[in-house]
């Protein structure tokens, strides 16, 4: 069946021309083949579009994907976080030990930065080097902060199979720590915890870390106690670790000039004996924990009297001090006057011997000469020792023994022991009165008990 090109009529086998609109039918025929050819010639150009639209497509993904994953952006985006502090993009730019840093580290390693180099002028040469080296075709570099190196750029493979691929490398520092006791420290690193035994003044290996500075919290066990606090790594100022815990510990002052002298002072914490006080050489008690209670008082011993200074009680230290100073004071005065008396009572012990010498030597020889300068004249004393002597009679005596004594102003009463050529004991009082400006006794009175 046909129809008409031109009107859509329907047309016979034998018809030469359309009956309705006089079309002549192989007129129809020619039309039509150039309209096919016109057809075809626009699917062509459809086809080679879509083609140059698919390769335009393709190159302009490659581009985007070469600018975002080439060194050099890299490089700009590590530069930029560095000066921003974004510490959270920068550790997924950062590795360590093939692995991206994790965000303490990242703190950690930003904070050196800050701390050892400007932060500017360090991002900035973040990007000259790698700028540099992808120029130049190098095969690594490394980037300086204050002229030590921190990042080790290296070239390593491609990405994807058809991008340059850099590792931007953190360089890893030892760190020991030298403990001033006997103690386990567990700190936490990595979301894991670590634990390292210390032994006093024993140096030992503490970790291997990416270049940074740390806090790492952590925890004390020393005896039987449990302290709070950090270990402190700062690599910009040395690379040993430093503890930090809320701990107090007791330094003793001792303002007296007996904590001077040939005496031996005593510290005393909670009761317990913590050895001599040394005047020109600190030392430090502890540690105790901060609300921990401690006690100190020191005591010394002067011609076997033992002297006490007051209690000090240490309740709780204040934040942020570790180290108290526990100002301890003796009555100096008292000591003072406890000694001069003591030397007293020892000028005392030998007048009387003397005294007693003397009265043996009167006894002997019947004079009183002997005697009269240990009494006063005008006393009822005198009269007595003079008529004995006068007399002949008396006794003679072996040893004296100051056993009591007192001593109210320039006046001292004394009790003594004596004992006589048969051994017996003859007890005795005196009064004596003292001239301190020429260090004289004289006996104002005697009596036997």
């Amino acid at each position: 069946m046909k129809y008409c090109k031109n009107c859509g009529k329907e047309l016979t086998e034998e018809q030469k021309v359309c009956t309705k609109c006089g079309m002549p039918v192989n007129q129809q025929n020619k039309t039509e083949q150039p309209k096919e050819q016109k057809k075809m010639s626009k699917k062509t150009i459809i086809i080679i579009a879509i083609i140059a639209l698919l390769l335009l497509l393709i190159f302009a993904v490659y581009k985007v994907f070469d600018s975002k994953l080439s060194p050099v952006n890299e490089a700009k985006e590590i530069s930029t976080d560095i000066k921003k502090g974004n510490t959270k993009n920068l550790k997924d730019h950062l590795k360590f030990n093939n692995r991206n840093l994790n965000q303490t580290e990242s703190r950690a390693f930003y904070d050196y930065i800050v701390e050892a180099d400007s932060s500017d002028r360090f991002a900035d040469e973040v990007e000259s080097k790698v700028k540099e080296m992808q120029e130049n075709d190098e095969q690594s570099t490394s980037i300086n902060a204050d002229d030590e190196a921190v990042i080790q750029v290296k070239k390593k493979g491609k990405k994807y199979g058809i991008f340059d691929n850099y590792d931007f490398e953190v360089v890893k520092e030892s760190v020991s720590i030298n403990p001033d006791t006997d103690s386990t420290i567990t700190y936490e690193y990595d979301g894991k915890k670590q634990k390292i035994k210390l032994v006093e003044d024993n140096e030992k290996m503490f970790a291997t870390l990416p270049i940074g500075n740390y806090n790492l919290k952590a925890t004390k066990e020393q005896g039987n106690k449990k302290f709070e606090g950090e270990v402190i790594v700062n690599m910009a100022t040395s690379y040993e670790a430093i503890e930090n815990f809320k701990q107090k510990n007791i330094a003793v002052n001792i303002d007296s000039e007996y904590s001077y002298g040939d005496e031996d002072v005593n510290i005393y914490i909670n009761g317990k004996d913590r050895g001599t006080y040394d005047s020109y050489n600190e030392t430090v008690y502890g540690p105790f924990l901060p609300d921990e209670k401690v006690e100190v008082y020191a005591e010394t011993t002067v011609n076997d009297k033992t002297f006490k200074t007051d209690t000090v009680n240490v309740d709780k230290a204040e934040d942020g001090e570790d180290e108290i100073t526990v100002d301890l004071s003796f009555d100096d005065e008292a000591i003072k006057d406890y000694e001069e008396n003591e030397d007293l009572k020892e000028d005392v012990q030998t007048f009387m011997e003397d005294y007693i010498d003397a009265l043996n030597e009167a006894y002997e020889e019947e004079d009183y000469m002997y005697v009269s300068s240990y009494i006063k004249s005008s006393s009822d004393t005198a009269d007595h020792i003079e008529n004995v002597v006068e007399d002949g009679g008396g006794t003679e005596f072996s040893s004296l023994e100051v056993t009591k004594y007192d001593k109210k102003g320039k006046t001292i009463t004394i009790e003594t022991t004596k004992e006589d050529q048969d051994g017996d004991s003859i007890k005795s009082k005196y009064v004596l009165d003292y001239d301190s400006t020429f260090s004289e006794f004289k006996i104002k009175d005697y009596t036997d008990i």
